[in-house]
Formats: structure tokens, C-alpha cells, sequence
């Protein structure tokens, strides 16, 4: 079942509200609306006590603007949509909205609009669930067995252990791996050389990360080069040379 987001409109013409929900109910099904309110007040008490990740916002309230509201925010948790009948697009980007629509609301433009924020919020999932593996991952004195390889559609967990080397490929790495081929992961090569410092990694170029434990053999000719278990033959940079020896024990 595909998880809906919960949704809080505030306008303060009702039949604005109405005119929305009558849209997003027809035409945007991946929306929950689980609030409106029709003032600075309400829509205060609905952005302090309840928990939603879309929030459409009517600009002019009463005699006021929303972003009365808006600006004394400590953390934004929600996407925003802004609607009015006048044009404040200029200022409202700065408070990060997903878009602007202007009353009377296109559809297309309605559309669309829900479409970024639901792409803008599973990214951001995504990324958070990264971060919270990454903080553990990197806690002092542990060593975790998987490590979250970024795809273009989510995450893989690959175990550390696994993994051969990583090879850079522009802004993304070729990550390959003993048990489950090769993965294109959509980070550069810095990003696996963080993440796999706690294990027996080594930089020997600045396009290829290794992993020690599958070292089958090792050159000083050519400016020297190591022979990876599957037969990889990899280059060491004359800047890595020292260092990568040093960490092998080799003198």
C-alpha cells in the first residue's frame, strides 16, 4: 500500500478550502488532507501540535501575510505549496516552497506541483534513513557489517567485507563486490572512502579504493600496481605510493 501524505490546508475563505480539497480529492490521490484552518491562530496551533508533511498556505490571511508565520519557524519538517490570488512567488521561495499556484487553481500546475513535493519528501526520507545509518556506522569503536551503497531509485546494503574496490566513474563509483557482482553507486569516490575508513580500505589512486584483504599480488614495477582477487590489475599513484606501502607494511 502506498503511504499517503498527510496534508494541512489553510485559507481563510472557506470555499477556498473547499475548492481544494475537491481537487486534491479528485486529482491528487497520494494526499491525505488531515486539517484546514482558516487563520494565522489555526494555522499556528496546526504547525506546533500535529505531525503532516504537505501544507498548502493561502498568502494573504485576514489583513496579515502567512509568512508571519512562516518566518518564526525553528525547524521546517513539512514541504510547502503556497496558493494566493495576488503574485508574492519572489518571496515565498524563500522559505524553500515546492511551488507557487495562483488562484484560480490550474490543474496541470496542481498536479505537479504534488508530484515534486512527493518526489522532494521521498528523497529526503531516503536521505535521512542514510544519515542515520551513516551516524551509526561511524559511532567510535564499532564496525558495522553493511554499509548503504546510494542507486538511483534507493539504497543497497553490501556488506563491508565484501567488497573488492570501488572505482570512479565521473560523479558516481563502480562498487564491486565478491559475492554480488558490480553496483553503480550515485556518489563520488570520496563518499565510499569515508564511509569504508573503519575498514581495511586503502586510496592506492585517486580513481580506485581498495580493500587490503583482497590483494592477490602486489608489483613495484611500473611505478607499481596490485592484482586484485578477480584478477583486477590497478594502478598506485606515484602520491599513494609511500602511503599504500607504508599501510601494507611493505618497505
Amino acid at each position: 500500500m502506498i503511504k499517503r501524505l498527510k496534508t494541512v490546508i489553510i485559507d481563510d475563505e472557506p470555499s477556498g478550502i473547499e475548492n481544494l480539497e475537491e481537487l486534491i480529492t479528485q486529482f491528487c490521490p497520494q494526499l491525505e488532507i488531515i486539517n484546514t484552518g482558516e487563520t494565522l491562530e489555526e494555522a499556528k496551533s496546526i504547525i506546533d501540535t500535529i505531525d503532516f508533511d504537505l501544507i498548502f498556505l493561502d498568502v494573504q490571511i485576514g489583513n496579515s501575510t502567512i509568512f508571519d508565520v512562516i518566518s518564526k519557524l525553528k525547524k521546517k519538517t513539512f514541504e510547502i505549496i503556497f496558493i494566493s490570488a495576488h503574485n508574492h512567488a519572489l518571496k515565498a521561495f524563500k522559505y524553500d516552497a515546492v511551488d507557487y499556484l495562483l488562484k484560480p487553481i490550474d490543474i496541470k500546475k496542481l498536479i505537479d506541483a504534488v508530484n515534486r513535493a512527493n518526489l522532494k519528501i521521498s528523497n529526503d526520507a531516503y536521505s535521512n534513513h542514510a544519515k542515520d545509518v551513516l551516524s551509526k556506522i561511524k559511532q567510535p569503536n564499532t564496525q558495522k557489517e553493511y554499509i548503504p551503497v546510494p542507486t538511483a531509485d534507493g539504497y543497497e546494503m553490501i556488506k563491508a567485507n565484501s567488497i573488492l574496490y570501488c572505482i570512479a566513474d565521473g560523479s558516481y563509483t563502480q562498487v564491486v563486490t565478491k559475492d554480488r557482482g558490480s553496483i553503480i553507486g550515485s556518489q563520488n569516490l570520496k563518499y565510499y572512502e569515508e564511509l569504508l575508513k573503519s575498514f581495511s580500505f586503502i586510496r592506492i589512486h585517486h580513481s580506485s579504493l581498495i580493500n587490503s584483504e583482497f590483494i592477490k599480488r602486489i608489483s613495484r614495477t611500473d611505478g607499481g600496481c596490485v592484482t586484485m582477487e578477480d584478477g583486477k590489475v590497478l594502478s598506485i599513484s606515484k602520491s599513494k605510493k609511500e602511503e599504500t606501502f607504508k599501510k601494507l607494511f611493505l618497505k
